[in-house]
C-alpha cells in the first residue's frame, strides 16, 4: 500500500470481490507470533468494466478511496483503478496535456448557448478541445473552455463583442507580455 501510495486495498476471496478495506482496518490489526488477526471493516464499493470516467471519479469522490474496484458479472474482481491512473485519464481525456489556453466564462443559465460559443471560437481559427459547465451563484453558470491555441487574445475580444462575461483566462505568458508590448507602442505613437 505504501509502494502505490493507497489508502485502500480490495479483498479477494476465490477469485470473488469480499470489499475493500481501509488502511486503519490493517494498522488497527492484532498481530500475533506469525499471524495478523484483523476485525475488517469492508467497505462493499465498486464499479463494472464498462462504467465511464465520469463515474468511476463519483464513486471514487462519494467514498473517499484511493482505490476502485471493477467487478464483473457474479461479483467477480476484475482489477482496480488508482485515483492516480483515473487523474492521468481525466487529464488526457480534457486535453490538460495539449497545448492552448484556457477561458472561464459567466453565463446565464437560462440563455446560454454552446453553439454561439463554438461558432465565435472557431471563427478565430480555433478548436475546443473540453469545455465544462458549472452552476455558479444566482442562476448563472461558470463554462471552462479549454482552446487549443495558446493566444487567446482575438477569441477574448469577440466574445466580449457579444457581451460575455470573462471571469478568468489562462494563456501563455508571452502573449499577454506581446499585448502588452503593442499597446505600450500604440500609447508611445499616440504621444509623439
Amino acid at each position: 500500500m505504501d509502494e502505490l501510495r493507497v489508502n485502500d486495498l480490495p479483498v479477494v476471496e476465490n477469485g470473488l470481490f469480499l470489499g475493500l478495506a481501509n488502511e486503519s482496518d490493517f494498522l488497527n490489526a492484532e498481530v500475533y507470533p506469525g499471524e495478523v488477526q484483523a476485525a475488517l471493516d469492508l467497505l462493499n464499493v465498486s464499479v463494472l468494466p464498462e462504467s465511464h470516467v465520469l463515474d468511476v471519479l463519483k464513486v471514487a469522490s462519494e467514498n473517499d478511496i484511493t482505490v476502485i474496484p471493477v467487478v464483473g458479472e457474479g461479483n467477480n474482481y476484475l482489477g482496480s483503478i488508482t485515483t492516480v491512473d483515473l487523474l492521468d485519464h481525466l487529464a488526457e481525456m480534457l486535453g490538460v496535456m495539449r497545448d492552448g489556453g484556457i477561458i472561464v466564462l459567466q453565463v446565464p443559465e437560462r440563455d446560454h448557448s454552446i453553439q454561439q460559443i463554438a461558432r465565435i471560437i472557431e471563427e478565430n481559427n480555433a478548436k475546443i478541445l473540453s469545455l465544462s459547465v458549472v452552476p455558479a451563484s444566482e442562476g448563472n453558470l461558470e463554462m471552462h473552455i479549454k482552446i487549443d491555441l495558446p493566444d487567446l487574445n482575438p477569441i477574448l475580444q469577440s466574445l466580449e463583442r457579444f457581451d460575455y462575461v470573462v471571469l478568468s483566462k489562462f494563456q501563455a505568458a508571452q502573449f499577454d507580455n506581446e499585448l502588452k508590448d503593442r499597446y505600450d507602442e500604440l500609447m508611445r505613437y499616440l504621444n509623439m
